[in-house]
């Protein structure tokens, strides 16, 4: 069963007026740009991929951008970074649009807020930008208050977001499930995700979908036929990754146009 903040609390989160535009939380290790560094090889190709997208911005203006880690990443489209597991999967979810792809294996949102300020959203104008992280910063040693912090450094994206693309929307993908290890419950993506929609849920410019139930079992539990290895995505897992981004693009770019 779903893990649910009650509803009291949520009442109490919204009526103290915690539902408000995305902020940056300064100071936290979430919500503190930096570059990512998870190897000295990896490190060196996202720094390449990083210069790419750069380029990329300069001959192209895509009108819908998505910004994530590896999901996003090995889900396709350009610029190209394989290992890309059902090809024909984005070009379902993004058919009749130009779409940018924008993920990093390995990021976190500090590493996704470095990308942003270092300009991977300038000279391009988007109409819609959606956003899928958080599933790296689960389980990193940041201390009590995970859920809190980690969901302070989703929202810091949206607002930087926000402040660089004024007339685009934007689309919040929830963080998704998979196995987590033995030590980290499945109470933390969830609490994060009920967070962002309790701050965020009434922005004008911004929408928020939990789609995690997609990719799970009636009883809650991971559907393993969904995954490669418990984390990542199979085909069949970008099938239903890409049906439901496609039913909010349907929605979302009619508002915009």
């Amino acid at each position: 069963m779903k893990f649910i903040v009650p509803a009291l609390a949520v009442a109490c989160l919204l009526a103290a007026g915690c539902a408000s535009t995305p902020k940056v939380q300064p100071g936290l290790v979430t919500t503190t740009p930096v570059t990512q560094n998870h190897d000295d090889a990896n490190y060196d190709a996202w720094q390449k991929r990083h210069a790419e997208i750069l380029a990329y911005n300069r001959t192209h203006q895509p009108q819908i951008v998505v910004i994530g880690d590896g999901l996003v990443q090995s889900w396709g489209g350009e610029p190209p970074a394989p290992p890309v597991w059902n090809p024909s999967a984005w070009d379902n979810a993004f058919a009749g649009f130009t779409a940018e792809n924008l993920g990093f294996s390995y990021d976190r949102t500090e590493h996704v807020l470095w990308r942003i300020e270092h300009g991977e959203l300038d000279g391009i104008a988007p109409k819609l930008i959606i956003i899928q992280i958080g599933n790296q910063n689960i389980g990193r040693k940041i201390g009590k208050d995970a859920d809190q912090k980690i969901a302070a450094g989703i929202e810091a994206i949206c607002a930087v977001a926000h402040a660089k693309q004024t007339a685009a929307k934007i689309l919040l993908l929830g963080i998704l499930p998979h196995h987590y290890g033995k030590s980290t419950s499945r109470v933390i993506p969830d609490q994060i995700n009920q967070r962002l929609q309790a701050r965020l849920g009434n922005v004008s410019w911004l929408k928020f979908c939990d789609i995690s139930d997609s990719f799970r079992n009636a009883d809650g539990s991971i559907n393993a036929a969904l995954f490669r290895d418990g984390t990542h995505l199979n085909a069949a897992g970008y099938e239903v990754l890409t049906a439901k981004v496609h039913e909010q693009i349907a929605v979302l770019i009619k508002r915009v146009r």
